[in-house]
């Protein structure tokens, strides 16, 4: 999967789609992604209902990214993220150019710092190979938002009622006792305790009959719970 953006040339703007001329203000993405991102660059056309065709840049010309904090970017002296290799595909009003938009570089983690987002200026230009010179270059915010998922994260652990009732297909009470981790550990039913055995995988009621006066133990038939 990967992000499409349309970027009207002329009127220096992103727009959603070719059908749409609402330029586009910002985007918000999570920290410590990488962005593929698939660029389309396009030219004004007089169709009302299509106002935009894709294009390809002029021979000669690269495109180039980058981005610095919003509140800070006119004094800082280097970006947070950028990407200046653009691979351009197809060609005429099928041309696009894609790339990965790096957001897990240091400095944008160290800018974040423990902020909930960072708004970035970014901006996307045209480059003059031959003259070292930007054109047409177009600005918006990319409001980075701090991930949940950092990859330092232990597993949480889950929380289980320790006893728990319910009621049998006969309506037959079953008090069931459960551990921290979810996994069942007893289990009393009619007044009986049952013992799990492993090789079998059933729990089985432990009752008991009298022989010549006295109680002797005896196991039931086995269950699953």
């Amino acid at each position: 999967m990967s992000v499409n953006l349309y970027w009207s040339l002329g009127e220096q703007k992103l727009v959603s789609s070719l059908n749409s001329t609402t330029k586009i203000e910002r985007y918000d993405f999570v920290l410590r992604d990488t962005l593929p991102v698939v660029l389309r660059v396009c030219n004004e056309q007089s169709n009302i209902n299509v106002p935009y065709i894709v294009t390809a840049i002029d021979a000669g010309s690269a495109i180039k990214f980058g981005a610095k904090a919003l509140a800070t970017y006119a004094t800082d002296a280097d970006f947070l993220f950028n990407q200046a290799t653009w691979v351009a595909a197809v060609s005429g009003t099928s041309t696009t150019y894609t790339a990965d938009i790096p957001l897990n570089t240091a400095e944008l983690i160290a800018a974040m710092g423990t902020a909930p987002y960072l708004d970035c200026k970014v901006e996307f230009t045209i480059y003059n190979t031959a003259l070292f010179t930007n054109a047409l270059s177009t600005q918006l915010t990319f409001r980075i938002y701090k991930d949940v998922i950092t990859g330092s994260e232990g597993v949480p652990t889950s929380t289980y009622p320790v006893v728990s009732q319910i009621l049998d297909d006969t309506g037959a009470q079953i008090v069931k006792v459960i551990n921290a981790n979810g996994v069942l550990v007893g289990v009393f039913k009619n007044g009986a305790p049952y013992v799990f055995i492993l090789s079998t995988g059933l729990w089985y009621p432990l009752t008991g009959i009298i022989q010549d006066g006295i109680p002797v133990p005896a196991f039931g038939a086995g269950e699953t719970f």
